[in-house]
């Protein structure tokens, strides 16, 4: 693969918990390869085992594969969009290949009808590193001592509490936590979230089961992988955590430690600056936790512009937001530069934006309406 890519170290620890008969969690990860997954199956007489290792079997073989290598080096080389695209579908298709091979076991088999898993996965590129997920198995970030959940659960609860309902997950409500709305081999179509993060140095990952997420905090993944001498340490002392506090369930922590970030299509100066335009948005309120931004610039595409183009308020059929990160943009005779915010009342359901008179030499990013609405009110 073209680029040098990041230096990193890993661990991982599973445990069948205090409850479980089996252990159905299955993960994979070579830091050579740059490749983490992790997966919680489900279904009875052990299914749930033949669905995980199989998901893993697959995402392994396809990722590490000629044809994802081949666009990863595109993207290393071109760092377009385009380019990003195709990535993160290649990624995509090796998730939907499990997927289907799992679908296929089970209609060959009876006995393993109605197995399913959920998914976590990580491969790095040069300096990024593409995540793809489904289900509620999570990935989180440790960046400056401070802990960023990264996956958004696919469970009911999850879809409820977006919809803005109040949920008593202490009472009857807790029932939804397990409640799976999206996983492979569940149903014909299985939705893959899939993105982007760069690396920087010293950053850490952890990739888990819910039979970790169920009973440690975000802010302790924050504590537990900062202050732990090295990643197997670390996820040890996950899983001592789930099993000390309950142990419901089958417990796997896998960590990865950045010890360089390697190279990426965007210079490492260029990246700094752009965060730095970025992290100036008054979009950012004091109501913003460093967590809810990163997950809200998780989905922020970047487009470039140049002098008398016109910045839309809609975009790929959707409202938008946009923060300039280089040069400057003319709205109603005033010249606005990096860190603005354009259409800030687009956030706003059923508002109507007009687009700008003129745009000057400008680098933007835009965001998806919903997602920083979400964000803005947190």
């Amino acid at each position: 693969m073209a680029g040098e890519r990041a230096q990193i170290v890993g661990a991982a620890v599973t445990h069948v918990g205090k409850v479980r008969e089996h252990n159905e969690d299955a993960h994979f990860l070579d830091a050579d390869l740059g490749l983490f997954v992790v997966c919680d199956g489900m279904g009875g007489h052990a299914a749930g085992e033949v669905a995980s290792a199989l998901a893993i079997r697959t995402i392994r073989s396809r990722w590490s594969g000629e044809e994802t290598l081949k666009v990863a080096d595109y993207w290393l080389g071109k760092g377009t969009h385009e380019a990003k695209k195709a990535l993160l579908a290649i990624i995509r298709a090796g998730v939907v290949a499990a997927h289907d091979a799992i679908l296929a076991e089970a209609a060959r088999d009876d006995a393993k009808k109605g197995m399913g898993t959920t998914l976590v996965g990580a491969m790095i590129v040069g300096g990024d590193v593409v995540f793809a997920h489904a289900g509620d198995s999570r990935a989180y970030l440790v960046r400056d001592h401070i802990a960023m959940q990264l996956t958004e659960d696919h469970t009911l609860l999850a879809r409820l509490t977006a919809a803005g309902i109040d949920v008593d997950v202490e009472g009857e409500g807790s029932r939804f936590k397990s409640m799976l709305t999206n996983a492979l081999g569940i149903g014909t179509e299985c939705r893959i979230a899939t993105f982007i993060v760069p690396l920087a140095d010293g950053d850490r990952f952890l990739l888990c089961s819910d039979g970790i997420s169920e009973y440690v905090t975000e802010a302790e993944v924050g504590t537990v992988l900062t202050k732990q001498p090295s990643p197997a340490r670390a996820a040890q002392k996950l899983v001592e955590l789930a099993l000390d506090r309950g142990g419901g369930d089958n417990a796997t922590a896998l960590v990865v430690r950045v010890l360089e970030a390697g190279e990426t299509p965007q210079p490492a100066e260029l990246r700094r600056k752009d965060d730095e335009a970025i992290r100036s948005c008054a979009l950012w309120t004091a109501k913003v936790t460093p967590q809810q931004r990163l997950r809200a610039l998780r989905i922020a595409i970047p487009r470039d512009y140049v002098a008398d183009d016109k910045l839309l308020a809609q975009t790929l059929g959707d409202r938008v937001a946009w923060i300039i990160i280089e040069g400057e943009v003319e709205v109603d005779g005033k010249r606005l530069g990096p860190g603005a915010l354009l259409y800030a009342e687009c956030l706003v359901a059923r508002s109507r934006c007009a687009p700008t008179t003129f745009a000057s030499c400008a680098t933007t990013t835009p965001s998806s309406a919903r997602r920083c609405s979400r964000a803005s009110r947190s």
